[in-house]
């Protein structure tokens, strides 16, 4: 039985609202998927304490690096079979689909088991508290386990998005967000579990969006459909798929590497400037969920523009796209600015807490957007079938330049704000280079 799915032409049709229709879906996505790890958080901190709270929040940014590699590595296959539907190559569309899902599967696989075997050596490496290293470690091997099953969601959203289909992917995710939720009710509340239970919901949901997505993916209608049979690595597709998302996937590697070693610093200052950080990443998921949302459609915009050879579509969609999440953004740091002590006893009722957390984002919220304009260039870049250049600028402009400050300019004034300056310095000198580097780019364009 076939499951209607629609593609979405981007080639046509008024710029902006074809960019807000198909930007809202993926908003509205990550929006929930970061909803979902806030009710953790709030779950968690409330019926499990500050230390569950504290063991969960600590490994986070580790758990995102293995993952955020082959999701970066898989993504130059969402650039080319965006650019093959704007060119309407559907046999084209149909080969790079199958490389991509096959790639999904086999690598999932091999990340899950050495993730599992190397967490407690790199749990050790980010100086995780020992009062908290037992638990750390125990979420972070329940949540590795089920990465195949992420990475397939992942891969079956980007190929649906590469068609222009950003609704399908949403829906899938807003169920399994729902079932997380109501299982970390279950497990942490009734059963206590506690970091157990919140490792254990995670992993369901995962699993249960990984078969939808497949199941969608076998049984549409459109050019990207999977057959089991054809499910073989195309030489053309993955040589393709490796040149457009290796430097993505060492970007979105080394990314983290830096976060990592922010995070190892600011476990130093204890469970108190661990959990205010954790809740401040919390408060601000909206930000963040509005500059990937429209860096993800700036990217497929421009791709299927590109490749069906429409230039001036590209221009005005690429200053669209920077005009329109500049805006959203602007009304939420001025809410997390101004109310950030009201909105952080939803997380936790510790007032030390509160008021490093209000600190924090008094110092970030101002400078939100400007972190949302690199954003968005860098998607648009990449939509163009250029992946090394943004790259390489965002592994100079902000890792290196926070990792520098942590080696060099942190240890001059050693205190829990001085790390956070490393962020609103490499923010800005990232999306300067990138003004930059469009400016230079702009014939292509």
């Amino acid at each position: 039985m076939k499951i209607l799915v629609k593609n979405n032409d981007l080639t046509k049709g008024k710029i902006w609202k074809v960019i807000l229709n198909f930007t809202l879906p993926i908003f509205l996505g990550t929006l929930f998927q970061s909803l979902y790890t806030t009710i953790d958080a709030i779950i968690i901190g409330k019926f499990a304490g500050k230390d569950a709270f504290a063991a969960i929040e600590s490994v986070m940014s580790f758990q995102r690096l293995p993952v955020s590699f082959f999701v970066g590595l898989s993504s130059g296959a969402t650039i080319i079979i965006s650019q093959y539907f704007g060119a309407k190559e559907k046999e084209d569309v149909s080969k790079a689909s199958h490389t991509a899902m096959l790639f999904a599967i086999v690598g999932g696989l091999i990340l899950s088991i050495l993730s599992c075997l190397l967490s407690p050596y790199f749990i050790g490496l980010i100086q995780v508290p020992q009062k908290i290293f037992h638990e750390a470690y125990i979420y972070t091997f329940i949540c590795f386990s089920g990465m195949v099953f992420s990475m397939i969601y992942n891969i079956g959203s980007g190929i649906l998005r590469a068609l222009g289909n950003s609704k399908t992917p949403f829906h899938i995710l807003v169920f399994a967000n729902v079932l997380n939720i109501v299982l970390d009710l279950i497990f942490v509340i009734k059963f206590d579990l506690s970091v157990v239970g919140v490792g254990l919901a995670t992993l369901i949901s995962q699993i249960v969006s990984a078969i939808l997505i497949f199941m969608v993916l076998m049984r549409t209608d459109l050019d990207c459909r999977i057959y089991i049979k054809k499910l073989v690595f195309y030489k053309k597709y993955l040589k393709k798929i490796f040149v457009l998302g290796l430097p993505i996937a060492i970007q979105s590697v080394i990314y983290p590497i830096a976060n990592t070693t922010i995070q190892s610093k600011i476990n130093m200052f204890g469970v108190n400037s661990i959990a205010a950080w954790a809740i401040s990443g919390k408060l601000d998921f909206l930000i963040w969920s509005v500059s990937d949302a429209f860096c993800i459609s700036s990217s497929t915009f421009v791709a299927q523009n590109y490749g069906a050879k429409k230039h001036h579509r590209v221009k005005k969609g690429i200053i669209s796209s920077v005009i329109m999440s500049i805006s959203m953004i602007l009304v939420i740091s001025i809410t997390l600015f101004i109310w950030s002590k009201d909105l952080a006893p939803f997380l936790i009722e510790d007032r030390e807490v509160i008021e490093l957390t209000s600190e924090i984002l008094s110092i970030l919220a101002p400078f939100y957007f400007i972190y949302t304009i690199g954003d968005v260039l860098a998607g648009a870049v990449r939509g163009l079938g250029d992946t090394f250049y943004p790259m390489l600028i965002n592994v100079l402009a902000i890792c290196g330049v926070r990792l520098l400050w942590i080696f060099f300019i942190f240890p001059l004034n050693p205190t829990f704000f001085m790390i956070l300056y490393s962020y609103l310095i490499s923010w800005t000198v990232n999306t300067i280079a990138f003004l930059i580097y469009i400016y230079f780019k702009r014939k292509k364009i």
